[in-house]
C-alpha cells in the first residue's frame, strides 16, 4: 500500500493517509473492514494507558489483515465495489 504515516508532533496520536486518487473510498473501506472485525477505527490511533500491549498487538494484527485486503482490492480495482455504504466526508462539515 502507498501510505504516509505521521504523528511525530504529538507522540500518542499517530495517523496515516492513503496516497491514491480515491483515498476517501479506501479510508471508508478501512473503517468498514475494521468495524466488521469489532474495531471502531479510522486512519488515526490515539494511544492511552487503557491500551495494554496485548490489545495493541490484537489491533495491529487486524490492521495487517485489513491492509492485505485493501492491497488486493486496489490491485483488482474493486474498492468502490466493496463498499457497503457511502464514501466518508473529508474534514468536518455540517450534514444538515
Amino acid at each position: 500500500l502507498n501510505i504516509s504515516v505521521s504523528g511525530e508532533e504529538m507522540a500518542p496520536l499517530g495517523h496515516f493517509s492513503f496516497n491514491y486518487e480515491n483515498a476517501l473510498a479506501i479510508k471508508t473501506l478501512f473503517t468498514q473492514f475494521m468495524l466488521e472485525k469489532g474495531y471502531l477505527a479510522t486512519n488515526a490511533y490515539y494511544a492511552s494507558y487503557v491500551h495494554t500491549p496485548q490489545k495493541v498487538e490484537d489491533y495491529l494484527e487486524v490492521v495487517d489483515d485489513c491492509f492485505c485486503f485493501l492491497s488486493k482490492t486496489l490491485e483488482g480495482n474493486r474498492v468502490e465495489l466493496e463498499l457497503k455504504g457511502p464514501v466518508c466526508h473529508a474534514g468536518f462539515q455540517r450534514l444538515t
